[in-house]
């Protein structure tokens, strides 16, 4: 039987914290699907106010968010005493927010093309404790963790070269590695490009998967 509208929520339920940079009708109405459907709290907070929320579950939405303040405050979360369970939605395919899986704390992702249906049975899932990934992103991430195996291009390969890719591995930004190699993000973008040249990838996820694979950990 379905609780009536004005019954309380039972304390013991977890909430769902939806975090959004932009409050509009479509972050309304999702959040309202989310409590109707799942029967449980889903307030929409920003990225610096969910803290103080103390909730155990949060639902990013990438899209009006910047990778590196993503980075950022998964960084922080991870940090904490209780680190929450993350999930990403709003992610468009093959995008650098897809390298945010590399965070622990992160349990699963949907992407734009993820439909409501989609999206409620994931939260279904996550909230029992499982993960949800999209096949192709589950396929790179098992990859990433096997033991690294040797491969002829790995020899080609400049110093500097590898050790941008094993900042790339732990999920360091551009300017990041700039200020850590003393250079300019010009001088990284253009390691990059031949890097990318070198061993066969089109972007910075599937460097980040073959430098899991290649390029073993100091």
């Amino acid at each position: 039987m379905q609780p009536k509208a004005n019954t309380p929520m039972e304390s013991s339920q977890p909430t769902v914290a939806l975090v959004s940079h932009q409050s509009s009708l479509q972050t309304s109405l999702l959040a309202h699907l989310i409590s109707h459907e799942l029967n449980i709290e889903c307030p929409i907070v920003e990225l610096t106010t969910f803290q103080q929320l103390n909730s155990t579950f949060a639902l990013v939405d990438c899209q009006h968010h910047r990778r590196e303040d993503l980075a950022k405050w998964l960084h922080e979360c991870q940090e904490s005493d209780d680190a929450p369970i993350i999930a990403l939605f709003n992610v468009t395919p093959h995008s650098e927010h897809e390298d945010l899986l590399a965070w622990p704390c992160v349990h699963g992702l949907f992407h734009t093309t993820s439909s409501q249906e989609l999206l409620m049975q994931g939260l279904n899932q996550l909230l029992s404790g499982e993960y949800w990934l999209p096949r192709r992103l589950l396929h790179h991430f098992l990859q990433s963790r096997r033991p690294p195996v040797f491969n002829p291009i790995a020899d080609k390969l400049t110093k500097r070269e590898r050790q941008i890719l094993a900042l790339i591995r732990e999920g360091a930004t551009n300017a990041n590695i700039a200020s850590l190699l003393f250079v300019s993000e010009h001088t990284v973008k253009s390691h990059l490009y031949n890097v990318y040249k070198k061993i066969g990838v089109k972007n910075r996820l599937e460097a980040c998967n073959w430098a899991r694979i290649h390029i073993p950990e100091n």
